[in-house]
C-alpha cells in the first residue's frame, strides 16, 4: 500500500484569525485580532483612507454607496467574505460604507499583512486585481447612477 502524500488543509481554531475558504478555514499569516460590530456601528465610511481590510466571521454587513443624499445599498456580505481589500489593492479611498446589520466578528487583516501576501502573488494575477478593482469601482458607480434613475 502507498502512502497518501496529499494533505487536508486543516480547520483553525475557532480563536485563530482565518480566512473561509471552499475546504475550511484557513489561518492568515500577519492577523492577530478580531472586532465585533454593534447592529448599526459604521465599520468604515465612503471616501476614508483604508488602513486594513476585514474578513467577516459572522453577522452581516451593508454595503452601501452615497450619491447626492441618497445611501444605495450595492451589497449585503456575511460570514467568509473580505471586505476593504479595495482600498489596499489600489490606494485609492474606500468606495463605499460598510455597517453592521447583525452582531459582527471580523478578523482584522493589516495593510501589512495583506500587501505581505499580496507581493508574493504572482504579477499577472496583481496586475489582474487592480485591473478588476478599477472596473469594479466604476461599475459601482454606474450601478449607483441607474438605481437612482441619472445619467
Amino acid at each position: 500500500m502507498q502512502a497518501d502524500n496529499t494533505t487536508t488543509p486543516r480547520a483553525a481554531p475557532s480563536d485563530s484569525p482565518a480566512l473561509a475558504t471552499a475546504s475550511g478555514l484557513m489561518p492568515v499569516a500577519g492577523t492577530d485580532s478580531t472586532m465585533t460590530l454593534a447592529p448599526g456601528e459604521v465599520l468604515f465610511s465612503e471616501g476614508d483612507a483604508g488602513d486594513r481590510a476585514y474578513v467577516v466571521r459572522s453577522g452581516r454587513l451593508e454595503i452601501s454607496r452615497r450619491f447626492g443624499s441618497a445611501d444605495v445599498v450595492i451589497a449585503i456580505d456575511g460570514p467568509g467574505t473580505i471586505v476593504g481589500e479595495m482600498a489596499l489593492i489600489d490606494d485609492e479611498p474606500r468606495s463605499a460604507t460598510v455597517r453592521a446589520l447583525d452582531p459582527t466578528e471580523l478578523t482584522v487583516v493589516p495593510k501589512e499583512a495583506f500587501q505581505f501576501h499580496l507581493a508574493r502573488t504572482d504579477p499577472v494575477i496583481r496586475m489582474l486585481l487592480e485591473r478588476f478593482v478599477t472596473i469594479i469601482r466604476s461599475i459601482s458607480a454606474e450601478n449607483v447612477r441607474l438605481i437612482l434613475g441619472i445619467r
